[in-house]
């Protein structure tokens, strides 16, 4: 008789795991039903007391170990507006890593800046500091590492390489809210961080973003870049440099402060259920954990990554692996692995009317990035972070459908 569910046997996980994304309450209704019996919809329309957008900027920068806060519309746009802050230039080159969201690099082009992608490394799935290295040129102005999945990239490197060669650094945080790096919360560390609040992120408002800095005169550009070319103080129809207008809603400041009362909690939650599920990890032969780095203080994240070793783990493909886990109850996928060189805006070159200036993007259709694309072929497994909402039992569970699996993979050959 089978004993793995995709052969018919009985399969493991039979109920939810962890907790429902988003997580709201009483707290987010009393903060809407607030904005909405005001009258006053939009930021500009209260003082610092009274909006929650306001509130939240305040609250999030400070909970991120950063003195400034600017909320903007979405996460693209708010890479976008660190990059006209930190006073980008038509052609300048920008570098970012292989394994993200497509909007790193996209970001740079929509502000005619040109995007240089590098490889990872494969210990932890970050930017390669010794592959930024290589990528540096005389156009280089600056770097744009990703805590990827939430995990804190190696910033002394990052840092380090940044100050030899006058480079500024602007940390995507999209995944690392609550994240800590040497006890200093992600985003805080570079010049600028920014921060998506979309559906699926660790804090959301449906859409959303935030920027951060401890830079006064950075923050008072986002600030303009923010709000259509205004200057804090000046008059309200004095507009002084050409900008968007990305301003978040009181609708969502409303919800993100309430989101924002529990965050500490569940960044606790999935740090210490992550833990407990690496400890079962390194007991299954063919699998193991990203071995944290020392400067990995707390890693919240967006999604959580292990790893799958098909010759330790009888020689199955990691599409089976995959298949299997999912006829178990544990659905899992790759993250953001493929190579973001590899999509057709990079490779057909379909980037519209943006302009670089005197310099030209190189053929990103020739640019190999070879441990993103192993990984994501061979080895990277990611887990949604609401299944580590949950207590340790749900950790068990998706351990014993890995198990399962391992004692009777001849049942997959």
């Amino acid at each position: 008789m089978p004993r793995l569910a995709i052969n018919g046997g009985t399969k493991t996980i039979d109920r939810q795991l962890g907790k429902d994304w988003p997580v709201f309450g009483d707290i987010e209704r009393e903060h809407l039903m607030e904005v909405l019996e005001s009258g006053r919809w939009w930021r500009g329309g209260g003082d610092a007391e009274t909006s929650k957008v306001t509130r939240f900027e305040q609250a999030f920068a400070q909970f991120q170990d950063a003195k400034f806060g600017v909320a903007i519309t979405n996460g693209t746009q708010a890479i976008e507006c660190a990059l006209k802050a930190i006073g980008i230039k038509p052609g300048d080159e920008v570098i970012v890593p292989a394994a993200t969201f497509v909007a790193t690099a996209t970001a740079c082009i929509l502000v005619n800046a040109i995007p240089i992608v590098v490889d990872i490394d494969p210990a932890n799935y970050q930017i390669n500091p010794e592959a930024v290295e290589d990528a540096i040129t005389q156009r280089t102005v600056g770097i744009i590492p990703v805590h990827y999945g939430g995990y804190p990239c190696d910033m002394g490197a990052v840092l380090e390489i940044a100050e030899r060669n006058g480079l500024w650094v602007i940390e995507d945080a999209a995944h690392s809210h609550g994240s800590l790096w040497n006890g200093q919360g992600c985003g805080s560390i570079g010049d600028i961080g920014s921060f998506s609040l979309q559906m699926g992120k660790t804090l959301t408002s449906g859409e959303g973003g935030i920027c951060i800095t401890n830079d006064e005169d950075l923050a008072k550009m986002l600030f303009s870049y923010h709000h259509i070319g205004r200057f804090e103080g000046r008059p309200f129809y004095e507009h002084h440099i050409v900008a968007s207008n990305l301003r978040m809603t009181e609708w969502q400041g409303a919800v993100l402060l309430g989101g924002l009362t529990r965050l500490e909690e569940q960044a606790e939650t999935r740090d210490r259920n992550a833990r407990y599920f690496e400890d079962g990890l390194r007991e299954i032969d063919g699998v193991s954990p990203i071995e944290r780095d020392d400067w990995v203080t707390r890693w919240n994240f967006y999604f959580y990554h292990f790893k799958f070793h098909s010759e330790q783990f009888g020689g199955i493909s990691r599409e089976r692996f995959v298949e299997a886990l999912g006829a178990e109850g544990l659905s899992v996928g790759s993250g953001h692995l493929h190579p973001i060189q590899k999509n057709p805006l990079f490779t057909e070159r379909n980037w519209g009317p943006a302009c670089f200036g005197d310099n030209e993007p190189p053929d990103y259709a020739a640019i190999d990035t070879p441990e993103c694309q192993r990984i994501l072929d061979e080895e990277g497994i990611a887990l949604n972070h609401r299944l580590f909402l949950g207590g340790t039992e749900d950790m068990d569970l998706m351990l014993e459908a890995i198990r399962k699996i391992r004692d009777n993979v001849d049942e997959l050959r």
